[in-house]
């Protein structure tokens, strides 16, 4: 089994539960994977559904969506168990060979993030992909594409990942 290099998991902290706002059970946070060549953490892996670790599916969520609740003693995200549930998926036998940047950053823009590092998508391709995960998680409203589009596009500019846009409202 050849293991990846650059993400390496940390198993030996304890298991703590994923809920959204709304108190909704998203999962157990398992392991925290680290970055090695960034020196951060890249995601957690999050495990959701299954009985005892059986047919549970494992998901890479972004450190950067879970915010740590001391008095609940548990991860809680902003989004709806939609967004998880139709996350790119892993393999909890073989992710840490399969676990690429390319991948990484596909599950980033799914959860309306984009990638901390460099990656091989250009920025179009970045904000087109930020603006549809936006758009999914927001419910899939009509006629919304342009709006979607320009919040990519903010976001992704404050991220530092593409230049500012040249004029217009500043929200997210």
């Amino acid at each position: 089994m050849k293991q990846s290099t650059r993400f390496i998991p940390t198993n030996r902290l304890e298991r703590y539960d994923l809920v959204n706002e709304q108190g909704q059970d998203l999962g157990q946070v398992t392991t925290f994977v680290a970055d090695m060549l960034t020196g951060r953490i890249a995601f957690a892996i999050v495990a959701f559904g299954g009985f005892f670790g059986i047919s549970d599916k494992w998901f890479a969520v972004p450190w950067e969506i879970m915010v740590w609740s001391p008095e609940k003693k548990k991860f809680v995200v902003d989004m709806p168990t939609n967004v998880l549930k139709t996350a790119p998926g892993m393999n909890k036998d073989t992710w840490a060979e399969e676990v690429n940047s390319d991948w990484l950053a596909k599950c980033y823009l799914h959860y309306g993030l984009a990638p901390y590092w460099d990656s091989d998508l250009s920025s179009e391709e970045q904000k087109k992909g930020l603006a549809y995960a936006i758009w999914q998680r927001e419910g899939e409203p009509e006629g919304s594409a342009d709006h979607h589009y320009y919040r990519a596009e903010r976001i992704l500019s404050i991220q530092g990942v593409i230049g500012a846009p040249t004029s217009g409202d500043t929200k997210i």
